[in-house]
């Protein structure tokens, strides 16, 4: 096996891999293409995709990284479901925090919002709603979050959660 790998001759051309940069642009642009043709979340079903791959084949000089999408589209659907994830956390915490008072969710959404920040999954929005509710789970949970480098939360997040216990609790008044 080594003698066929180290002769050129005998072994067929490989090429290098695209990018990551460059592969996921064209993931992006697969998932845009998912997002119009299946434009709710509870649309995106797996013969959907099967359809929007047989659309994709068709394409008119459809370029190699697109063949490649196209070839591996489980890989592009896992990230797609990543980034659906992402949009669907990000917005339920953002529309939590518009209640006047967001404080009564924290039964069950302080929880939610610390697991959330630890996978990075609407992380953002997460520690808002946080710092919104004030009260002592809150607070705990980002001052869980909020311990660097080691803590369960990653580096940007936890300064996220440093920022905001200094924003809202600095004062004393919460």
């Amino acid at each position: 096996m080594t003698v066929f790998l180290n002769d050129p001759e005998l072994t067929p051309h490989v090429p290098q891999p695209p990018s990551p940069g460059l592969l996921w642009h064209v993931w992006e642009e697969f998932h845009q293409a998912v997002g119009k043709s299946m434009p709710r979340t509870g649309d995106v079903t797996w013969s959907g995709v099967d359809e929007l791959v047989r659309a994709w084949r068709g394409r008119p000089q459809l370029h190699p990284l697109q063949r490649h999408v196209v070839r591996h589209v489980e890989a592009a659907m896992l990230a797609m479901i990543a980034s659906l994830r992402d949009d669907i956390a990000d917005s339920v915490f953002r529309w939590l925090a518009l209640d006047p008072d967001p404080g009564g969710f924290a039964d069950w959404a302080v929880g939610l919002a610390e697991r959330c920040v630890t996978e990075d999954i609407g992380a953002d929005a997460a520690i808002e709603l946080l710092g919104a509710m004030g009260g002592p789970a809150a607070r705990a949970a980002l001052q869980r979050l909020s311990v660097k480098p080691d803590g369960p939360a990653g580096w940007e997040n936890a300064e996220a959660a440093q920022g905001m216990l200094f924003d809202r609790w600095s004062d004393g008044t919460r």
